[in-house]
């Protein structure tokens, strides 16, 4: 039996990540999930949150911040699709302030459309889960 999946992980832009892992978590609509090889199929949008490769104490862990996305899964890969994944220790803590204050000043001050306003949302939920994600990365 093969303890090790092959994840990718694609971005619009690039292959984010690409290599065998033990365990990919991270959040659907459910909450969070473990994937690891040998797994029945799965298909799932992937909701704002931590993304874990490995496990925490595993010297390959790594963490990022995933904006959302699609995940499918089954026994031997992982294939995640999204817009928006950094590593945690790479979060811009003054950009996500910006975006979250922008994103307030927008939704308080200004008429929209239902869809610009869901955008609007979005924008602030990433940017308030991304501050979090700072937090957390650099707490002592």
């Amino acid at each position: 039996m093969n303890n090790k999946v092959y994840l990718t992980i694609t971005t619009p832009d690039k292959v984010f990540f690409e290599g065998k892992v033990k365990i990919v978590t991270l959040k659907t609509a459910d909450g969070y999930i473990g994937l690891q090889p040998n797994r029945s199929p799965l298909f799932s949008n992937i909701e704002i949150g931590s993304l874990n490769i490995n496990q925490s104490g595993d010297p390959d862990y790594q963490k990022f911040f995933i904006g959302g996305g699609l995940v499918y899964a089954d026994a031997g890969q992982i294939n995640i699709i999204t817009d928006d994944v950094i590593n945690y220790n790479d979060i811009d803590l003054h950009r996500a302030e910006r975006d979250r204050n922008w994103a307030l000043n927008e939704l308080k001050n200004k008429k929209y459309s239902a869809t610009d306003e869901m955008r609007l949302e979005l924008k602030l939920k990433k940017a308030l889960s991304r501050i979090e994600a700072y937090h957390e990365a650099h707490q002592k």
